[in-house]
């Protein structure tokens, strides 16, 4: 990539002709012409108002050229003084460098008559005179005349006029005479000068509000003079605001007094801007390498249309944008697609709340398998709005649906499980989309986790010794710090050297059940057993099938069962896989015999262990569970009935496997569950779940059950309630059921 790839936009204000993209230059012409033969002698005030970024600082420097056009004898209609009042640190300074500005364009304009009509050895006007006479008076006013009387302000220039003006100013206040009779004198002076001049200030809603009530009491007031114009440039809603705190008034009136001819500028049209960050993003694409096939068509038209149209309103956001997507593109991998790239610099500057969601919400997003199994029965309509309320919490409420459609465009699971299908594209199989499982991390980890390092990961990606990358996994699994190091491995994965994808996946298949950690939280699975699993699926990809399946079943071998009920998950999505569309979905990653040989493993385990425990109440089991209930259908009934039938403590735990748990995406805490009350009623009788869970709250059994099972019993107690008409309930009522079994119990 050379430099050109890095050059960043500044946000520079065009100064020529030749730069309007937009085609502001007749509006320009005609701002200038009003200023240039404004009729009679009083001095005009025109306000450009116009929101930060929208060009008004590019519109003023067009406006100056016009002004400052000469004509065919020489000489330009109007002297133009471009006053930054943004350079001065007080109101004195301020007040002193306008003075001498003003002075110095007059005594400019003079001094070019004289010199245009041959009058050079002429009597110095007395225009000029009494300018000098009134800025003395103003200044000792205002008490700054002992700031100017030793030196000149720093950085400014400090014309003719300027040495006159502070000689004058060091002597003596008395001579200063009455403020409003020298300004009288110089109104006089004025009305019989041949020019005009127009001052052009720019930017006044950078000010402190003391200035900018400075610069408008100059505007209105000290400095409203005959055949003095003024251009004011400012964000109108900034400057109404500071002149209300300061003044302690109404700050729009206030304007209103001061500005005689208001301008709006003319916003930019939606298509222009389209046009200008099309043409830059094209450029981009070209700099950076990328070729036409590298992008997706229908998906990158989707992107258009949901992250592009619209979305900027003037050029400073579309050069934001443009700066931010080129230094994302330089710090994230070359093979991210650019459409998705493009996507989320968008939210990045739009929303960079809903960013930091996505980020920590992969499984739900990507569908991997800690959440395989979840978002599987709801309705698409409950989903959607339950993302809205979600998203209205965490992005302004006006942009809550467009966040919806944004994060539907990205990623298709979710546009498929709300119904919002007009979304759904997917790109060729050959780019690593955000979508995808395998490639999500590589558009936001760009750092090692705290207390990983990079060496460390380096290696254990490129070990020749199966048993020393074990080893590495023992320790940190030891050390709780298991997912960060194999997220880190993964996030890698492509920097593994040739032949050491065999010994990675075999380790991290040994590794299996390392972990205590056995979180299966529908929206946020932290497992390590499902961070060695993504991993594992990582490389079965670049294994292929075959090899794949060889790997695998030699490493259930080699840990003697262990693996078993950690690779259940994995099953259960390679048999997902096996009926998807082939759209985009997931593929099998291993041999059609493999997969049913394996997991009919995992399902004669299930049958040997439910013989000695309860398996219901084992967290370790539920995957495997799941799994002989979708291979093995009627065995799982044969055992469920004979659980759940035993006793209430057994009842309570099918119950708690059973039902359906609606989590809230932004904590993930339960809030509600549901019931298929035909389903239960299939393994256990309606009428004896009451029976079975009072006795067992009656000797005390059931509330030695972890508390999860015990709000799961309460929540379908509450549920089957002959007043009560539905299949779910919420969290909170199923808590306040359980709060009274415990009181009775207490009081028994």
């Amino acid at each position: 990539m050379d430099n050109l790839n890095l050059s960043l936009a500044t946000d520079t204000p065009i100064k020529a002709r030749e730069q309007d993209l937009i085609g502001r230059i007749p509006f320009t012409e005609r701002l200038a012409d009003i200023l240039k033969s404004a009729a009679g002698p009083e001095s005009l005030v025109i306000g450009l108002y116009g929101p930060w970024g929208s060009g008004k600082t590019s519109v003023i420097n067009l406006v100056e050229n016009a002004l400052s056009r000469k004509d065919d004898d020489g000489k330009a209609d109007v002297s133009v003084v471009r006053f930054e009042p943004w350079n001065y640190l007080t109101a004195e300074q301020l007040l002193a460098q306008f003075l001498k500005e003003v002075g110095s364009a007059l005594d400019k304009d003079v001094q070019g008559r004289r010199k245009l009509f041959g009058k050079l050895r002429a009597k110095r006007p007395e225009v000029l005179n009494a300018f000098a006479a009134y800025s003395e008076a103003l200044l000792m006013t205002a008490g700054a005349a002992v700031s100017l009387a030793g030196m000149p302000l720093a950085g400014v220039a400090v014309p003719a006029f300027g040495n006159r003006l502070t000689s004058r100013l060091r002597k003596s206040a008395d001579r200063a005479g009455s403020v409003s009779s020298k300004k009288q004198r110089l109104e006089e002076e004025l009305l019989k000068f041949d020019g005009r001049v127009v001052v052009i200030i720019d930017d006044i809603d950078r000010l402190p509000n003391d200035q900018v009530r400075m610069v408008f009491q100059l505007v209105a007031s000290l400095a409203k003079l005959p055949k003095i114009n003024y251009l004011l440039s400012f964000d109108e809603e900034v400057v109404t605001r500071a002149l209300s705190e300061v003044q302690k008034c109404d700050g729009a009136e206030y304007l209103e007094k001061v500005v005689q001819v208001p301008v709006r500028l003319p916003s930019i049209s939606s298509g222009d801007l389209e046009r200008i960050l099309l043409k830059d993003i094209n450029a981009i694409f070209n700099a950076f390498a990328y070729r036409r096939e590298d992008l997706d068509d229908k998906r990158w038209n989707g992107v258009r249309l949901t992250f592009l149209n619209n979305r900027f309103f003037t050029i400073r956001e579309v050069r934001r944008f443009t700066n931010a997507l080129k230094a994302k593109l330089s710090i994230l991998p070359r093979f991210c697609c650019f459409e998705d790239v493009v996507a989320l610099t968008v939210l990045e500057l739009k929303v960079p709340q809903l960013v930091d969601w996505i980020r920590v919400h992969k499984d739900l997003l990507c569908g991997t398998i800690g959440t395989s199994l979840y978002m599987n029965g709801m309705d698409q309509k409950d989903n959607l709005a339950n993302l809205e309320r979600l998203f209205s919490g965490i992005v302004p409420s006006s942009e809550a649906k467009w966040a919806v459609e944004a994060i539907c465009r990205l990623f298709p699971r979710m546009a498929n499980e709300t119904g919002m299908s007009h979304c759904v594209s997917y790109p060729r199989e050959s780019l690593n989309a955000i979508w995808r499982a395998d490639s999500f991390d590589l558009y936001f980890d760009s750092n090692m986790p705290d207390g990983i390092d990079v060496h460390e990961v380096q290696d254990a990606l490129n070990v020749s010794d199966g048993g020393v990358l074990l080893e590495d996994l023992h320790r940190h699994a030891e050390a709780g710090s298991m997912i960060d190091f194999v997220s880190a491995m993964r996030a890698r994965v492509s920097t593994l050297e040739e032949g050491r994808a065999e010994v990675v996946a075999k380790a991290c298949l040994l590794a299996l059940g390392l972990s205590k950690e056995k979180s299966y939280a529908p929206f946020a699975s932290t497992s390590a057993d499902l961070e060695l699993l993504r991993l594992t699926e990582l490389l079965f990809k670049q294994l292929g099938p075959a090899k794949s399946g060889e790997i695998l079943r030699a490493s259930v071998d080699e840990s003697k069962g262990r693996a078993i009920y950690p690779l259940a998950p994995f099953l259960i999505s390679q048999l997902n896989s096996l009926n998807d569309r082939g759209d985009g979905g997931r593929k099998a990653l291993l041999p059609e015999g493999d997969i049913f040989e394996l997991s009919d493993a995992v399902c004669a385990k299930v049958g040997e262990d439910a013989v000695e425990r309860n398996l219901f109440l084992n967290d370790e089991c539920r995957y495997a569970l799941i799994l002989l209930k979708k291979r093995k259908p009627n065995e799982f009934m044969a055992y469920a009935k004979r659980i759940a039938n035993a006793d209430g403590t057994r009842c309570a735990s099918f119950l708690s496997f059973g039902s359906g748990r609606y989590t809230s995406l932004d904590s993930g805490e339960v809030t509600s569950f549901s019931f298929d009350k035909a389903g239960v009623a299939k393994v256990v009788e309606l009428a004896k779940v009451d029976g079975l869970l009072a006795e067992a709250r009656a000797d005390g059994s059931f509330f030695d059950l972890p508390e999860d099972c015990q709000l799961v019993a309460a929540a379908f107690c509450f549920v089957n309630r002959d007043d009560y008409d539905g299949d779910e309930v919420s969290a909170e009522e199923a808590g306040t059921l359980l709060a009274s079994w415990r009181r009775n119990n207490r009081r028994a």
